[in-house]
């Protein structure tokens, strides 16, 4: 082609926000790390953003879902074989590719994927990876619960220092021209705070700060479930009222704020990257723009870890007749009972590395604390969740986890913290503690 041409067309393409040719291709890798139905959200959200990003024109090939798959077939679900993101919307859950699910939705499987392992992920699932290169653009959707520095999965954790190594890796080997990553978790900031210098080319959103929770939506409804979650039903609500080529990621970033009312959205990473379009990341082809008739209110949010005692609260509250009523209070008094073991068990550990009660409720109230010895955190949270708590399926357990980021700050070793959860943690490690 003349070099005049390319001056007429390189302008156009640019203004359209579609990558040049020789800028690759986009992949788009999401994952659902929750399971149980009180957690119907999660998937939802996924599901959500699959169809956003195939009908946006990037091809099954390179969409990545990860997700436990057990809701759309729950026998809880009054619509079998449907999921929900929106009360008035359509089933999302229609063609999505479920390329691992069950057990093989670990954090070690997502890291392997990403970073293009086939060795790794070989005789399970699709077997798809990403198989990017120098030019291309990759979206990572990671949606669930969360702690500091941790995104939680059905069995096992992300730690934000191992996700972190992992692109960084990417980067230096050449396997990405720029990478977005948004997270719906509590405390997601704390996922990237301090790990994703601009020399990465990686661009973040977190649903929340370090240090909150992120709020579910959409609770207001038969189910008995919040179908979605604030921060993700805002973001890919905002994708599909507007025309991807003209929005820049500033102006998506800019109206989920604003709309997002429970959590704080936070911008990180290479910030200079959301000048960019919608359509560099989120696929090219523009649809017709979507706007639902209904928002959600303020007054239908619920902070992310208080859904199941919400959900048996009004339970209880609807229930019509005397057995029901019974069921519900055995069931919300069982929860509340979890939680003060919960409690009770991370004060009893807190006591035992310290040996001092004034210390110990210093480290439980703690707040506001960055992380920066990972090399005590990252096995002490591990540590947490395999002898104590699964986290990936222990909701309010992880609201006590900044006990053990607190402890491994005050200079307490890993070693020690360890021992203690050992000594404290005689009973078989608990899942479901929500």
């Amino acid at each position: 082609m003349k070099l005049a041409a390319l001056l007429v067309i390189l302008p156009l393409v640019a203004a359209a926000g579609i990558p040049p040719e020789n800028e690759g291709v986009n992949w788009a890798v999401l994952v659902a790390g929750s399971n149980y139905w009180y957690n119907y959200r999660h998937q939802s959200d996924i599901c959500h953003a699959y169809q956003i990003m195939h009908n946006r024109g990037i091809p099954d090939e390179r969409i990545i879902v990860m997700m436990y798959d057990d809701i759309a077939h729950n026998s809880d679900n009054p619509y079998p074989g449907k999921i929900f993101n929106h009360p008035n919307g359509p089933d999302v859950y229609e063609g999505v590719p479920k390329d691992y699910t069950g057990s093989e939705v670990t954090p070690e499987l997502f890291l392997a994927v990403l970073r293009g392992d086939e060795q790794a992920v070989k005789g399970m699932g699709s077997g798809k990876v990403v198989k990017s290169g120098p030019n291309d653009r990759i979206f990572v959707n990671l949606d669930d619960h969360g702690a500091p520095g941790l995104f939680a999965f059905p069995s096992g954790e992300l730690m934000a220092d191992e996700f972190a190594a992992t692109v960084t890796s990417m980067h230096e080997a050449g396997k990405y021209k720029e990478m977005m990553i948004y997270i719906e978790a509590c405390e997601s900031g704390s996922m990237f705070e301090d790990l994703y210098p601009a020399s990465l080319k990686a661009y973040g959103l977190s649903a929340s700060s370090p240090s909150e929770s992120s709020w579910a939506t959409y609770c207001d409804n038969p189910y008995g479930v919040c179908l979605g979650d604030e921060f993700s039903v805002n973001w890919m609500e905002d994708t599909e009222a507007n025309d991807p080529t003209t929005e820049t990621l500033k102006t998506q970033f800019e109206n989920t704020e604003k709309l997002t009312l429970g959590s704080q959205v936070m911008q990180w990473g290479d910030t200079s990257i959301d000048a960019q379009t919608v359509s560099t990341f989120f696929g090219p082809t523009s649809a017709a723009p979507k706007k639902y008739s209904y928002r959600h209110a303020k007054a239908s949010n619920i902070p992310a870890q208080d859904v199941p005692l919400v959900m048996l609260e009004r339970k209880l509250n609807s229930a019509t007749n005397e057995l029901a009523k019974n069921t519900a209070a055995k069931e919300l008094a069982a929860l509340k009972d979890r939680r003060v073991f919960v409690e009770t068990t991370m004060k009893n550990i807190a006591f035992s590395v310290t040996g001092d009660e004034k210390l110990t409720e210093e480290v439980m109230m703690k707040k506001n604390t960055k992380i920066t010895n990972w090399s005590c955190y990252t096995p002490v949270a591990h540590a947490f969740s395999e002898n104590c708590f699964n986290l990936g399926q222990s909701t309010f357990a992880l609201t006590t986890v900044h006990t053990l980021l607190h402890l491994c700050e005050a200079g307490y070793s890993s070693t020690d913290i360890i021992n203690s959860m050992k000594t404290v943690c005689t009973f078989p490690t608990i899942v479901n503690a929500f």
